[in-house]
């Protein structure tokens, strides 16, 4: 069988990326023509691109990339020019991920106006250390995946909206771990609002008198499956301060619910009251009823359940939890490529792209079509096809 040339395998990858995507870069003035006694290496974007996203898909390191470079006669450069391509690439990579996603489910007209924003927290390793000694805080616009916000703690420092600097008209989609009244308050403070999976032991919710809630009791005195309920609460902090908000459920359907419910034992849960809350469905929002519908809320965090199979997936298949380093600039493209790749491994996947039928296409369809006999998942094919070419053991060990 014969094996794929990586210039072939680079140029099929072009063919996914979004229109424009060279003219951009010179747009953003990553690369311009300097003069001749200065010894520019880099005079294409596709030279500085192939080999970020080489490092970022084969989690090597930037040592083994820049020496597989040289010796696949893409280009001569040092670690450290690699290192400051990935410190101001984040930008670039941040509007062609922009590029290559559909934004109408998400645009914020179908929302009440909101900029709606998904945020998750993940312990991660920083650079040489052993085990878990940091956490990521990161956020990111549901409507075309960009980073909202970056954030490394210790790990001392839990899941808390005022880890982010939220702004007004933003609808920030969270989960349990934010259920509690300082992020509620700290988000509405700010202007924004948010939709947050609710947690009955973590955050108490008072009717307009002032008095608590009994929210088992309201949410089992649902009369029909299916149909979404709403109660209006408020939410009180410690320091006095309080925000309106809705309290939005439904009864799953019963297959749904025995599942819940099902789940919930094997997790080791014995209190038959959180048994019975099993089978439903419970968020609180502050966005007023007049933006934003019980039944959108429902919708809307069912949706965000889907960026948080993709935070799962790339946190233990993409590594995305493993940093690069400490500096914000380089975890940005670091992240950024991250997203970039999985949105080319999602076109490979859903297969709409049309190979030509030329020899082009005899090079590279054995790279797809013929995984060796251990199983290749599309992140596979996409680390394959940015390769930039594998350096002999002896010249990557004196690199």
């Amino acid at each position: 069988m014969a094996k794929p040339k990586p210039e072939a395998d680079w140029a099929f990858m072009e063919t996914l990326f979004p229109k424009g995507w060279r003219e951009l870069a010179s747009d953003m003035g990553l690369v311009r023509q300097l003069p001749p006694h200065i010894g520019q290496k880099v005079l294409d974007i596709a030279t500085a691109l192939r080999l970020v996203l080489h490092y970022v898909a084969q989690r090597g390191s930037m040592r083994k990339t820049t020496a597989s470079a040289a010796v696949a006669g893409i280009v001569s450069i040092s670690q450290p020019a690699l290192f400051k391509w990935m410190f101001k690439i984040g930008a670039y990579l941040e509007a062609l991920v922009a590029r290559m996603v559909e934004p109408g489910r998400f645009a914020s007209a179908a929302w009440g106006g909101y900029v709606l924003i998904a945020a998750d927290a993940t312990y991660v390793s920083r650079p040489g250390a052993k085990g878990m000694t940091a956490r990521l805080h990161y956020a990111m616009h549901l409507s075309d995946l960009r980073p909202r916000c970056i954030r490394i703690t210790d790990d001392k420092v839990g899941e808390t909206m005022r880890n982010f600097d939220v702004e007004p008209g933003e609808l920030w989609i969270v989960d349990r771990g934010y259920s509690n009244p300082p992020s509620v308050l700290d988000c509405a403070r700010k202007g924004g609002a948010i939709l947050v999976r609710f947690n009955r032991h973590s955050l108490p919710v008072y009717d307009s008198h002032g008095g608590r809630i009994d929210v088992p009791a309201l949410i089992t005195a649902t009369p029909r499956r299916g149909r979404v309920q709403h109660q209006r609460v408020r939410v009180i902090a410690t320091d006095g301060g309080e925000v309106r908000a809705q309290l939005c459920w439904v009864w799953l359907p019963k297959p749904a619910a025995d599942k819940a419910r099902a789940h919930a034992v094997r997790d080791g849960e014995r209190d038959p009251v959180e048994l019975d809350l099993a089978e439903y469905f419970i968020v609180l929002t502050t966005a007023p009823s007049s933006r934003l519908t019980a039944e959108q809320a429902i919708e809307l965090y069912g949706a965000r359940w889907q960026i948080e199979l993709d935070f799962k997936r790339d946190k233990s298949i993409g590594e995305l939890d493993k940093l690069p380093s400490e500096l914000p600039e380089t975890i940005r493209s670091w992240l950024c490529a991250k997203v970039l790749l999985d949105l080319i491994a999602r076109r490979l996947a859903a297969q709409p792209v049309a190979l030509p039928p030329s020899g082009l296409a005899d090079a590279i369809l054995p790279a797809i079509e013929a995984p060796p006999p251990a199983r290749r998942g599309r992140r596979a094919v996409v680390r394959d096809a940015v390769r930039v070419g594998r350096a002999p053991a002896r010249a990557a060990a004196h690199c």
